[in-house]
């Protein structure tokens, strides 16, 4: 079993290829670790509320920050991005 730990690990990872910066698919994590997306996306709150990452996300018709979201429920159960997070690094 893949750790939650590991999956931070991997999201970060993930962002600092990309020059501090990228664009994550949480349906292609979670198919090559074979986890669940929405713990990857609970993941990606984590880090956020950390801030260790700034998230953004698709809204209905815009991108927004994770904190323009209402709850970190909200956006773990949202379908409408198609999956795909944009990741920033924060120092």
């Amino acid at each position: 079993m893949i750790s939650d730990e590991f999956v931070q690990k991997e999201i970060l990872r993930l962002a600092g290829n990309g020059h501090k910066s990228a664009c994550i698919s949480t349906r292609r994590i979670s198919a090559f670790y074979n986890v669940p997306e929405r713990r990857i996306r609970k993941q990606l709150t984590l880090l956020a509320e950390q801030k260790k990452i700034r998230l953004t996300g698709w809204k209905g018709s815009a991108l927004c920050p994770y904190s323009d979201w209402a709850n970190s429920e909200d956006f773990v159960n949202s379908q409408a991005d198609g999956g795909h997070f944009h990741v920033d690094l924060l120092d």
